[in-house]
């Protein structure tokens, strides 16, 4: 990575309506993580299981794995803007229904609320991401990427620190009520902004007549064309089950090393983290900017960072020094979504809506056997033990590509790429 003087660049008009696009996502991203608490409350509650809350996480993320499967054809086939509008609506409406009915019967409805949530929220973000560049201009994808990255950790932050509350002061229906509600907005929103969302593509018509197995050849051709993506979607699937074992290893942690307020422990866990990824895009726009090469780098660089940074977590230091080390674990995750998400946008379309469904696929896939993996370790082993080994394996990988990639760099001339300037917002 190569650090340099910033320039200030003038905004375009597609720059300011992006950013009320933005503001759209981030109410449906804290839509999303207040389901994620209330509907986790609610499941336990009315099951009384463990067990079926785990199911009704893995039923979520095998969705997602599913959407991320189709996402690609959906986003160089489909109208994106209506389809992004129309899972905002669809979640509305399942959320809405689920909340008038009867508590016993909602029980019988738990299924079709995964299903839908893991579905419709991932093809959303398919669609989304595959479609900055032709949204705002590929000079301006670093800042609208950093852009949503913010809007998302604002909402995270605000969605799991009100969830437990709501639900506690209003109660399930009403709480259901208003996350249906921001899925509202962010319709409206899309609706409301006259952004230009791409057509479907030339090369999509041309492929578009072909079978399934056409289509599947034609998207193992692009991601062999471009090694690069494949070793980003590989990365990006170790990430998600090294992730997986801190997401189940915190609340054991915290039992053990603040046996007398878990919960606070906790939460200034995710607030810490919180902070640090909302501050991820003034990182990105002053770390770098550049071509294909570095932005892949930064990406490997900020992977094995925040890693590191989970693990020090784990360790048996003060707790000032874990929201210290968790503040960067927050910067270098949102920077390397903002990274990877940057470099996938480089590639030209179709591929570039195949891309990111895979990468989905493989996030999916990544933290629902991370979250077995971990949740087995963590039977026979300490929170640290089983944190280290399952971010240590992604610290090595990140790295290993690393080395690969700066030992090959001088061994041939790599494509042009629209550039990415460094950026004060």
């Amino acid at each position: 990575m190569a650090t340099g003087t910033a320039v200030a660049t003038p905004e375009t008009a597609d720059m300011r309506r992006f950013r009320l696009l933005v503001g759209g996502n981030a109410a449906s991203s804290f839509g999303s993580f207040l389901n994620m608490v209330a509907l986790h409350l609610f499941v336990y509650e009315a099951t009384g299981s463990a067990f079926a809350t785990g199911v009704f996480l893995m039923v979520r993320m095998a969705c997602g794995f599913v959407a991320g499967m189709v996402g690609g054809v959906v986003a160089t086939r489909l109208p994106r803007k209506a389809v992004m509008i129309t899972c905002d609506v669809l979640q509305a409406v399942v959320l809405v229904v689920f909340a008038l009915l009867p508590s016993s019967a909602r029980v019988h409805m738990l299924p079709v609320v995964a299903v839908s949530i893991g579905l419709l929220t991932t093809t959303s973000g398919v669609v989304l991401r595959s479609s900055v560049p032709d949204l705002v201009g590929p000079e301006n994808r670093l800042r609208a990427n950093g852009l949503l990255v913010t809007g998302r950790a604002a909402s995270m932050a605000v969605g799991f620190a009100c969830g437990a509350v709501l639900v506690s002061a209003v109660g399930y229906q009403v709480a259901f009520l208003i996350d249906a509600g921001t899925f509202l907005v962010s319709a409206a929103m899309l609706i409301s902004t006259p952004l230009r969302f791409p057509a479907r593509s030339s090369a999509a018509r041309v492929t578009s007549g072909g079978g399934f197995r056409a289509k599947r050849r034609a998207v193992v051709a692009a991601l062999v064309a471009a090694p690069a993506v494949l070793a980003i979607v590989s990365i990006r699937a170790v990430d998600a089950f090294g992730s997986a074992s801190h997401q189940v290893g915190v609340p054991v942690h915290a039992t053990q090393v603040s046996p007398e307020a878990p919960a606070s422990f906790v939460g200034g866990f995710w607030a810490a983290w919180a902070v640090g990824l909302f501050a991820a895009h003034q990182v990105a726009s002053r770390l770098y900017r550049g071509d294909r090469r570095r932005v892949e780098w930064a990406f490997a660089v900020g992977t094995a960072t925040m890693s590191l940074a989970f693990i020090a977590a784990f360790t048996d230091v003060g707790y000032l020094w874990v929201l210290l080390v968790l503040l960067v674990a927050g910067m270098a995750d949102g920077f390397t979504e903002i990274s990877y998400t940057t470099r996938v946008q480089a590639e030209p379309e179709p591929a570039r809506g195949h891309f990111f469904g895979l990468t989905a696929m493989a996030e999916n896939a990544g933290f629902g056997v991370g979250v077995l993996v971990a949740g087995g370790l963590l039977e026979v082993w300490r929170p640290f033990t089983v944190v280290a080994l399952m971010h240590g394996a992604v610290v090595v990988i990140a790295l290993t590509y690393l080395v690969v990639a700066v030992a090959r760099r001088d061994r041939g001339p790599r494509p042009a790429d629209n550039p990415i300037p460094s950026e004060r917002t």
